[in-house]
């Protein structure tokens, strides 16, 4: 797949990961227990709703293969889009792998919290239930990385519009202020879903486009008028 076919595809890219996002946290897990909640709570909890957590953990993944291609295709259009700071298209590539590790480990602790509440491993559970809570931490951290280099490079002469850079800039700041940053988090796929189309829309070059630099100039009827009639320079017969 060529650069300019992927920036067409960070919109349909941006839309999976939303969709992965809402169904893993909001539709199949929902309503978790606290990070200091009783080992006895979380063994209960998680034995009578293992299979649904688990279908969470699968869907988010799925979503989380997603967000790394759109990462790819993301430094492609920065760079492309400002090329006198295309080091801030690295700095947002960088941040992006920190989140999508810190979606990984995430899950990992996750499921591993659902099997040590399948097999009754009480105190574990307690302990990884615990863990979990934690772990979100570096999940911020790239989120506010990958967002202020976005915004940064969007706003220090970049051809995508202004105000996309003010978001990402605002996202950044909201992560420095503990609860507050889960406004970033839950904006995140739907600004990285509006930010697909619209580097799609301003950077890919469209198909008629392509053909046009490919087949070159068509005659106008004005040019087609003023071009010499070949056969009337051929001599005709004498009868």
């Amino acid at each position: 797949m060529s650069n300019d076919r992927m920036l067409r595809w960070l919109g349909p890219l941006g839309v999976g990961f939303l969709v992965a996002i809402v169904l893993g946290f909001f539709v199949l897990s929902r309503d978790t227990p606290g990070q200091n909640a009783p080992a006895a709570q979380v063994v209960a909890f998680y034995r009578d709703h293992g299979t649904r957590e688990t279908a969470a953990v699968w869907v988010i993944g799925i979503g989380l293969a997603l967000l790394t291609f759109y990462i790819c295709g993301l430094r492609t259009a920065l760079r492309r889009a400002n090329p006198e700071h295309s080091w801030l298209a690295t700095a947002a590539f960088g941040g992006g792998l920190i989140l999508v590790t810190g979606f990984a480990v995430t899950g990992i602790t996750h499921y591993a919290v659902v099997q040590a509440a399948h097999n009754n491993r009480v105190t574990l559970a307690g302990d990884l239930n615990f863990i979990d809570g934690i772990i979100p931490l570096p999940v911020m951290l790239g989120l506010g990385v990958m967002s202020l280099a976005v915004g940064a490079a969007i706003l220090a002469g970049s051809v995508l519009p202004k105000w996309l850079g003010v978001v990402g800039v605002v996202m950044a700041a909201l992560t420095l202020f503990g609860p507050v940053g889960f406004i970033s988090f839950l904006a995140l796929p739907v600004y990285f879903t509006i930010l697909g189309f619209v580097i799609a829309a301003k950077l890919a070059p469209h198909d008629h486009r392509v053909a046009a630099d490919i087949t070159g100039p068509t005659d106008t009827p004005a040019t087609e008028a003023h071009r010499p009639r070949m056969r009337h320079l051929i001599p005709r017969g004498h009868h």
